[in-house]
């Protein structure tokens, strides 16, 4: 069963190159041209692309645009748009163990696909790469600019910011509904500008504020779900003592049945890709070896707390494959182990605490689900020193989504 699951695993790795490529209908502009109808590959874009790939129609031929070719583009289904600019960028980290002592701006001019968050009277731009998460801005027509804010070191190490974007806002969204003390307490994030730059553009023009805002469309957030499957587990348990007569016992393989509960988010990043998931669920394993004319038995029982995280790679709108990563902890509700030696039986306290565990599956319907899981091993005996035991599990679960 671990290999199947392991096999399971590589095969939807490699799969996810063809269930990631997705067009999706949008539009480009080419340096001038007008605005084109066609196909955008949408890779939910965490970091500002560098190039895009598109096809004229549904099942054309893909074609390749970049900075030197594409004005703009964007999608028709959710409000996200690009523009190309030639850019002055200062690339400063905040990360603290990149920070320099300089307090001013690095810059160097560059070409940029910038993320379109509001336009306007003002308008409001993001870079993000791996390092830097910087904001641009415009206003009547005048050239993109970066919004300065840099994180530095003194000579005492202490680390301080360069805010110099509260002072550009001071200068540029001047009207009666915005106040000097409203624009020195804005912090440098996407919420803050976004409403500062929208409110700005309502007091500059309230019958038509924005031509555009940002709108990324979000799946609902929350997800219960109903799961019950089937469990083969196997189990085994030494003294860790080694005296004479103190065998190794192995209690086999069983099969049993498990059910429980899912509680998942969906994360609110592009694509409603990641999820973390909770879910309680009651599982039990029972089994008697008679070994040497000696008899051991177990009979465990537990209600266990997995909490991870789930990848998805969606398909289609009602279909996706999905990887978790879980931890479990573990609680006992009155088990018993016995190990006999010498015709002696001794009740062994079962402790277990937690453990890990991999997953892969598919959702289907937006309602369906079933999948293939690993459990790690589980240290039932966790507060004896004296003993060790194994109890490793694949579970085969199957889903129904309530909402």
């Amino acid at each position: 069963m671990k290999k199947i699951l392991l096999f399971a695993l590589l095969l939807m790795t490699c799969f996810q190159i063809q269930a990631q490529i997705k067009f999706e209908e949008g539009y480009i502009i080419k340096k001038g041209n007008d605005p084109m109808k066609c196909w955008i590959k949408n890779l939910d874009w965490r970091n500002n692309p560098k190039e895009i790939e598109y096809k004229r129609d549904e099942n054309g031929t893909i074609e390749t645009g970049n900075f030197n070719n594409i004005k703009e583009f964007g999608f028709t289904n959710q409000k996200v748009k690009f523009i190309s600019a030639w850019i002055k960028l200062d690339r400063s980290s905040e990360k603290i163990g990149a920070l320099t002592k300089n307090p001013d701006p690095v810059f160097h001019e560059e070409g940029q696909f910038l993320r379109v968050l509001v336009e306007g009277a003002a308008s409001l731009y993001l870079f993000e790469d791996e390092n830097a998460y910087k904001f641009f801005y415009s206003y009547d027509g005048s050239e993109i600019e970066q919004l300065i804010f840099k994180s530095y070191l003194t000579e005492g190490v202490e680390v301080r910011t360069n805010e110099e974007y509260k002072n550009q806002l001071l200068k540029t969204l001047k009207c009666e509904s915005i106040t000097r003390d409203m624009l020195r307490k804005i912090n440098y994030r996407i919420n803050d500008l976004t409403d500062i730059f929208v409110k700005y553009n309502t007091c500059k023009n309230p019958s038509a504020p924005n031509t555009f805002k940002q709108e990324i469309v979000r799946k609902q957030a929350f997800h219960l779900a109903l799961r019950a499957g089937l469990n083969s587990t196997s189990s085994s348990f030494d003294s860790q003592s080694k005296n004479f007569g103190e065998p190794y016992v192995d209690f086999g393989n069983k099969m049993s049945f498990r059910i429980g509960a899912e509680l998942e988010y969906i994360l609110p990043l592009y694509g409603n890709k990641w999820s973390i998931i909770l879910e309680p669920s009651y599982q039990s394993y029972k089994s008697e070896k008679v070994q040497d004319g000696e008899t051991h038995s177990i009979d465990y029982k537990s209600f266990d707390m997995p909490v991870g995280v789930r990848y998805y790679m969606h398909l289609n709108d009602n279909s996706a494959l999905f990887l978790n990563g879980v931890f479990s902890y573990n609680i006992d509700l009155g088990s018993k182990l016995i190990y006999t030696v010498y015709k002696k039986p001794t009740e062994i306290t079962i402790d277990p605490v937690y453990n890990f565990a991999i997953g892969a599956g598919y959702r289907f319907q937006n309602r369906y689900s079933f999948e293939l899981r690993y459990n790690l091993n589980r240290d039932l005996t966790n507060s004896e020193n004296k003993y060790k035991s194994e109890y490793k599990t694949v579970s085969f679960i199957l889903g129904y989504r309530l909402f």
